[in-house]
């Protein structure tokens, strides 16, 4: 319950006014002041490409890792796992001369197309394949399915639990993003809900708190939704 203490404050506080409770803050925010809003479904926007390409090249590449042999496999594998480990800030300046190098800064692809490759994604869908029995992958060979078949119509519907985890995560992060914006985009217009909120807040404390969970709301609705399904995920990833 104590965690939540945040949350019911901010909420409880943004009905608030000098005469009493009001939703003159949710009307400024969501009618008479388009521009919030219009942060909201830039960052809604952005979240949703990172998290479905992330899931279409983690699922693609994790299926690699975990049921097809090639050399070197383990090794990449290995290479995978350490890069997990390194900050955002050490990729920054090498991702900011790729982007400059293909002319993407300043474009919304400079902050969909990094982190479609992160590689969290590719560890916990490669974890989430390799529970899956090789004897039914062999099953749909033998009824005719190709590679792709067996991915699209077997593996990833085994590996449900994997698949949302890292949508989830790859959403969280896409939402989230602080450096990203601040270090590849110099059009503040381009700036997502969650830098442009930070760096000019309305001046009615009251407006800033619907903001506030006016940004919490994705993050929220998709925890309590798939809350079972990120716990399995997370879990499973632990089995190394």
């Amino acid at each position: 319950m104590l965690c939540l203490a945040p949350f019911l404050y901010v909420l409880a506080n943004s009905f608030r006014s000098e005469d009493g409770v009001t939703l003159t803050h949710y009307y400024t925010v969501f009618l008479s002041s388009p521009k919030y809003l219009l942060r909201f479904w830039l960052s809604l926007g952005l979240a949703c490409c990172i998290a479905g390409g992330q899931v279409i090249v983690s699922a693609l590449s994790g299926y690699g890792f975990a049921k097809c042999r090639f050399k070197g496999r383990n090794a990449l594998f290995f290479a995978l796992t350490v890069l997990m480990i390194l900050p955002l800030q050490v990729t920054l300046v090498p991702t900011y001369l790729v982007l400059d190098g293909l002319a993407l800064l300043d474009t919304s692809w400079a902050l969909i197309l990094p982190a479609v490759f992160l590689p969290l994604g590719t560890f916990l869908m490669a974890q989430g394949f390799r529970a899956i029995p090789d004897e039914i992958l062999d099953a749909a060979r033998l009824d005719g399915c190709g590679t792709l078949a067996i991915l699209v119509q077997v593996a990833v519907p085994m590996n449900k639990s994997g698949l949302v985890c890292t949508l989830l995560l790859s959403f969280l992060d896409g939402w989230n993003m602080v450096e990203q914006p601040i270090a590849y985009l110099k059009d503040f217009e381009r700036w997502p809900l969650s830098v442009s909120l930070a760096s000019v807040l309305p001046a009615d404390p009251a407006v800033r708190l619907v903001c506030c969970v006016l940004a919490i709301l994705p993050p929220l609705f998709l925890f309590l939704y798939f809350n079972r399904e990120l716990v399995e995920g997370i879990a499973l990833g632990k089995e190394m």
